[in-house]
């Protein structure tokens, strides 16, 4: 059903893309890529998954509710309730209209219709029909599996091997931290062998099918074992997608959305995008460095060159993100509907 794989080797390698693109390159395909994370023992290492499944309908919006979509074809290639199961998530993602790039998780389906999570896992809800930026009979629309928990990390199990250490105690155990937009906090998993389930460190309720949201960001830290990689296989966006925030000054954690590497230039945000003179006024973009451990803060100054916020000086527009690397978004605006979104042009051409 997915198109995506991730293991684990016994190798040390720096985070690398098979899709390298830049701006201007172009290619005749919507392309598979290929991502290697590297996943050293005794520190978190943060990274996002900017690559998804391959699609498994593509349709054309008939009809449209503040909550649902109804498709053109009738019956629809699937049953009642299939598409919204908690072991097997499936998204829907715009690739045409006032929404294009919109990605929200099915919550439920009937033979012909897609009830969608309108909240898009945030605290802040943007309806289907909301003015100006609503969808309409006409737009095109595609559906992909996502992932969870079990899905990329495996449960122990002959057909589903864990791809980390698991232990009954958390402070022993690999964990997998998950960033919540609805929490505005990073969420901690564990593999528990005794109870054969992920589950958080307050609770020992089985987590398996905890989603993992595509183009979110996650953090692993690896506490025995060794250093180690982590691959991941998928396919490369066909539409700039929408990235959410809620603003207010609250921080999102996610991705550029491209599994290619893109300079902080390429980085245009538009019109819902604050300059400023400082880090501490503008809009700002945090990268995760992983040489230092830390995300660095970099703001876009009113003439659109980008700064760092420990050095007001140096022009860092040429600075390379990573395809997979975990990015921080944080607005100051207090936003609702159209503008609680960012897109930013892809790094390549489809042709």
């Amino acid at each position: 059903m997915r198109n995506k794989t991730i293991k684990f080797l016994t190798v040390v390698a720096l985070a690398t893309c098979v899709l390298s693109a830049r701006a201007q390159d172009s290619v005749a395909t919507v392309p598979e890529g290929m991502i290697t994370f590297n996943i050293p023992q005794d520190v978190t290492t943060y990274l996002s998954f900017p690559l998804t499944s391959n699609l498994t309908y593509t349709g054309v919006v008939s009809g449209v509710t503040s909550t649902t979509i109804t498709v053109a074809d009738s019956p629809a290639p699937w049953n009642a309730g299939a598409l919204a199961t908690a072991s097997a998530p499936y998204f829907v993602k715009f690739l045409t209209g006032s929404e294009v790039g919109r990605i929200m998780l099915v919550t439920a389906n009937t033979a012909n219709s897609l009830t969608l999570d309108v909240t898009d896992h945030s605290l802040q809800t943007v309806y289907l029909t909301a003015s100006g930026f609503s969808v309409a009979e006409g737009d095109t629309f595609e559906i992909f599996a996502g992932d969870t928990l079990t899905s990329i990390f495996g449960n122990n199990t002959a057909q589903n091997p864990l791809l980390l250490q698991g232990s009954a105690n958390i402070f022993t155990a690999d964990t997998v931290s998950i960033y919540c937009p609805a929490l505005m906090h990073w969420q901690v998993y564990f593999f528990n062998p005794s109870n054969g389930c992920w589950q958080t460190h307050s609770s020992s309720v089985n987590a398996n099918n905890t989603i993992i949201y595509p183009y979110g960001a996650l953090a692993i830290t690896r506490r025995s074992g060794g250093n180690t990689s982590l691959v991941m296989t998928g396919r490369v966006s066909e539409v700039s997608p929408l990235i959410k925030t809620i603003g207010n000054n609250i921080a999102i954690y996610g991705s550029t959305g491209y599994g290619a590497d893109m300079t902080l230039s390429q980085l245009q945000l538009g019109s819902n995008w604050s300059k400023g003179t400082s880090a501490m006024t503008a809009d700002t973009v945090s990268v995760w460095n992983q040489l230092l451990n830390r995300f660095d803060i970099y703001y876009q100054t009113l003439d659109s060159t980008w700064r760092k916020s420990t050095d007001s000086t140096t022009d860092q527009s040429s600075l390379v993100v990573s395809a997979g690397n975990a990015i921080s978004i944080l607005q100051r605006a207090n936003v609702t509907g159209e503008a609680s979104f960012f897109s930013t042009p892809m790094p390549y051409s489809l042709e």
